[in-house]
């Protein structure tokens, strides 16, 4: 039945006129193969794999940056590499990298760290000036006389030596001294109860508790007196504080999951007013550095929430209790601070000594992780200190600390660069150039590979990989600490992915272009083309899903943190606290990931080749038409009379022939003569399918060869696509602009009666932009 129509079909062309020029009879064959094509054909899975590949780049990419430029501030002033404090965050890490330290030669016996315990003799607070060079003296016990500590406090030392408990002072890698037990629960107890140290009652609480659920979250406690910084008003309704150092103890689980959600009422803390302040609230305007966390004290400052969410714990929790930092009047601890005066606790007498600062409220520490090109990541932690301690080879008889920190966090302010998102507008304006140039004529499969061919190959592919090397090597170690911590911005995120996309695709096409197969490898090109889609896809989602989780993985593989108090931070850092060397830069990091996307782009295309029968014929290979994602544009044929017999003949042949096969080498075609200059086959040795076909009784050189060696059909002659790309460009100029370039332009005319391609012809730029250019018909070239 299908044949009787075919047949039908053809006797219904024969009142047609015969006599038909070359291209005119080549634009019929095409429009009848098109007419009785079946959506078989469109459903065929190369055809799906080639919509992909064309839907992805020229069509998707592009809008997906046009958004990027519109919708964000990419491409303002107002643009930031790293978030800045307007856009801080707050998080909990436990076993922060980032604050990884420890101390040296800090090991000794327990009872040198109830000796330097002592110097509280009971208070809350000591000077911080005497305990740094009390307690900042290493642990030997010739050092030191313990006629001071009672016999309980003898005894109660060997037990935590027997106890294997581990008591560190000195100098830690911060610069601070410290005093440190690490026991037991009960042992802690016992160390606060026989050194009569003052503990809040918040904290006691929650020691009490934690031993009465040790089975339920098993941690040790660590007792840690340290120097803190503490802000006190200076001037009356001034966020402007004045500063002071003073010593005063913690205690804290080492694994922060363990402390019990408690609370002390408000008859078990009783309070005392302490200084009246008729009717002024010494707290009603305050820097912004006291309004990040919980303090102990009710006042006027807006309350912060104890619970905080955490991620990679040691035990199951989805929450953690963040501790309370203190306020102090006098020496004693603030229960309530307000217009009436401030309030300290009931059984705490004021000292003079301190007195005279006023109200002291605990103040988070700006503790800055710099890149070695000065670029800070400022860090407001809660000064409660809490960390896990481990022992390590490199420390024999010291520890290393690795703090649990709550922090609010930002950045200093970088200018974002827009080169990646300009270098990923020229490889999309460059591929729906050459989308436009090889598929306006026709649509195949096969023509949508040498598309992919073409875009993957030509010199702009050197300077795509030279400007993102270029911007990754600038910006190295901004992208791997913003990693690192957490504070790339949107746009950075956006950068690094047209970063990621642009260099992994021009190294491997140069990778590709550069190792010596001059071939079309027609399967790899699609394949290529349809991975960006999805490797781009997996990009963005993976970096936003880390864009506020820090890579710590970073910190420890490839990475060193100095601090300015070691021989190495005082080279590097500066004036710097601390800061941070990466080992590896981020080009070495994204050329050996493009690297593994090519061995699996290579891997793919071999299994989608072995999966894909052998091509036979040129016709049907080249003809897998994917009609549906645009209108042909071609030659409108004239109808003369007599056309039938010619038609029917062409229909004929054009089953029955098979590509041009012959193992003697055949004469050139004048497309191989006057334009190539030899064999086609010299140029591409996987390509004998598709370049040449009896055409009109003709051998002649496919449409396919002429569009994958870089010529292309516009009106009527062939020209380079190089120069095509400048006549497309005259259209949008006035014609009498075109003179003033002296621009001189090479082309063949293509004979429209027999099929031939003349010797090279130069005309100049004004001259060839009066080519009429709707005239797009393609045609094999004898």
């Amino acid at each position: 039945m299908l044949t009787r129509l075919l047949f039908q079909s053809v006797a219904a062309e024969m009142d047609r006129d015969s006599s038909m020029n070359w291209t005119t009879r080549y634009y019929e064959q095409e429009r009848l193969h098109r007419e009785n094509k079946g959506w078989r054909n469109v459903l065929h899975p190369s055809v799906i794999g080639a919509s992909l590949a064309i839907v992805g780049r020229p069509g998707v990419g592009p809008v997906m940056l046009l958004l990027l430029f519109i919708f964000t501030n990419y491409l303002s002033s107002e643009a930031n590499f790293l978030i800045t404090s307007d856009n801080s965050f707050f998080a909990f890490t436990e076993h922060d990298l980032s604050m990884a330290g420890g101390c040296v030669d800090c090991r000794g016996t327990c009872k040198i760290v109830l000796l330097k315990y002592a110097l509280f003799g009971g208070e809350a607070l000591t000077s911080a000036p005497t305990f740094a060079v009390f307690a900042g003296q290493p642990p030997m016990e010739s050092l030191y006389d313990f006629s001071v500590l009672s016999s309980d406090a003898l005894v109660l030392g060997e037990s935590l030596d027997a106890g294997s408990a581990i008591c560190e002072s000195g100098v830690n890698d911060w610069g601070s001294a410290i005093s440190v037990v690490t026991a037991s629960p009960e042992l802690i107890r016992d160390v606060i109860a026989t050194m009569n140290l003052s503990i809040p009652s918040q904290m006691m609480q929650e020691l009490e508790v934690s031993i009465t659920r040790i089975d339920e979250c098993p941690t040790t406690w660590s007792i840690m007196a340290i120097p803190r910084q503490f802000l006190f008003p200076a001037v009356h309704e001034s966020p402007e504080f004045g500063k002071i150092s003073a010593v005063a103890i913690n205690i804290f689980p080492e694994y922060t999951e363990c402390r019990p959600d408690t609370s002390v009422a408000d008859e078990i803390a009783d309070s005392k007013l302490a200084l009246s302040t008729y009717g002024r609230d010494l707290l009603a305007v305050v820097p912004d550095a006291l309004r990040l966390f919980p303090y102990s004290f009710k006042s006027s400052m807006h309350p912060v929430s104890r619970v905080v969410k955490a991620t990679e714990i040691r035990y199951e929790a989805e929450t953690v209790v963040e501790p309370l930092q203190q306020a102090y009047y006098g020496g004693c601890r603030v229960c309530e601070v307000n217009a009436t005066g401030i309030y300290i606790e009931a059984t705490c007498d004021t000292s003079q000594h301190w007195e005279i600062y006023g109200l002291m409220v605990q103040s988070p520490d700006d503790i800055p992780l710099c890149s070695t090109s000065g670029t800070c990541i400022h860090n407001y932690y809660n000064t409660q200190w809490e960390w896990v301690t481990e022992f390590t080879d490199a420390k024999p008889n010291g520890v290393a600390m690795y703090c649990n920190t709550f922090r609010s966090r930002y950045a200093d302010n970088v200018a974002i660069s827009i080169l990646p998102g300009l270098v990923v507008m020229q490889i999309f304006i460059m591929g729906n150039l050459s989308l436009y140039q090889v598929m306006s004529h026709k649509r195949s499969v096969l023509l949508t590979q040498i598309w992919a061919y073409r875009c993957q190959n030509g010199r702009m592919q050197v300077l795509y990989l030279a400007q993102i090397a270029y911007h990754l090597f600038y910006n190295s170690d901004l992208y791997l600490l913003g990693l690192a911590t957490g504070t790339l911005t949107t746009v950075s995120i956006a950068n690094l992915t047209c970063s990621l996309y642009a260099f992994s695709y021009s190294f491997i096409n140069l990778a590709k272009a550069r190792s010596g197969d001059q071939r079309l490898d027609r399967h790899f090109r699609l394949t290529w083309e349809t991975m960006q889609v999805v490797i781009t896809g997996c990009v963005v989602a993976t970096l936003r899903v880390v864009q506020r989780n820090p890579l710590e993985s970073i910190i420890s593989t490839i990475a060193q943190i100095l601090r300015k108090t070691s021989p190495l931070g005082a080279r590097y850092c500066g004036l710097n606290d601390a800061c941070i060397v990466f080992t590896v830069n981020s080009p070495t990091i994204v050329t050996l990931m493009a690297a593994v996307l090519g061995l699996v782009a290579m891997t793919v295309s071999e299994l989608v080749k072995k999966m894909t029968p052998k091509v036979r014929k040129v016709i049907p290979s080249a003809r897998a038409s994917i009609s549906l994602l645009g209108s042909f544009t071609g030659i409108n044929p004239t109808p003369y009379a007599g056309t039938t017999q010619h038609l029917k003949t062409i229909f004929f042949r054009s089953r029955q022939t098979a590509p041009f096969e012959n193992h003697v080498t055949p004469d050139l075609t004048s497309f191989e003569k006057n334009c190539l200059g030899s064999s086609f086959k010299k140029l591409f040795y996987d390509c004998d399918d598709i370049a040449y076909v009896m055409y009109n009784g003709k051998r002649c050189s496919t449409v396919e060869a002429l569009l994958l060696t870089g010529y292309l059909y516009y009106g009527e002659h062939i020209y380079q696509a190089s120069a095509v790309q400048i006549l497309v460009l005259a259209r949008f100029l006035p014609r009498k602009l075109l003179r003033t370039f002296n621009v001189l332009i090479l082309r063949w005319y293509l004979n429209p009666e027999t099929g031939t391609l003349t010797h090279a012809l130069s005309c100049t730029w004004y001259a060839a932009s009066r080519e009429n250019h709707a005239l797009n018909g393609t045609t094999p070239v004898a």
